[in-house]
């Protein structure tokens, strides 16, 4: 979680950024989304994102500090619980990221 929104605040490039984070859930799984209206990604660079050491030109570059480690491990360590990762984003609009995990049943 930690990783996801520090990207968001890092890469928001813009004023008044707004980053939201919705929890839903159902008998199995719990699905987390962190919502920011930043820069967004383009679309063909979208699908490499959780690739490791991929930095998307302009809004993932080497100025921002950016290794292309995060979101990398991010996705290793939510598959290895069972869950998914991905990202929706809108170019000038924001970017989504979304991840599931799987419930604990007490």
């Amino acid at each position: 979680m930690t990783n996801l929104i520090e990207n968001a605040v890092k890469y928001m490039g813009r004023e008044n950024g707004k980053i939201n984070v919705y929890l839903t859930a159902n008998q199995t799984m719990a699905t987390i989304k962190i919502e920011d209206n930043g820069q967004g990604i383009s679309g063909d660079m979208l699908p490499f994102i959780f690739d490791i050491f991929y930095r998307a030109d302009g809004s993932r570059n080497s100025s921002t500090g950016g290794s292309g480690l995060g979101l990398a491990i991010s996705r290793r360590i939510i598959e290895e619980h069972g869950g998914r990762i991905w990202a929706e984003s809108i170019e000038g609009k924001g970017t989504n990221i979304l991840f599931t995990l799987k419930r604990v049943q007490a």
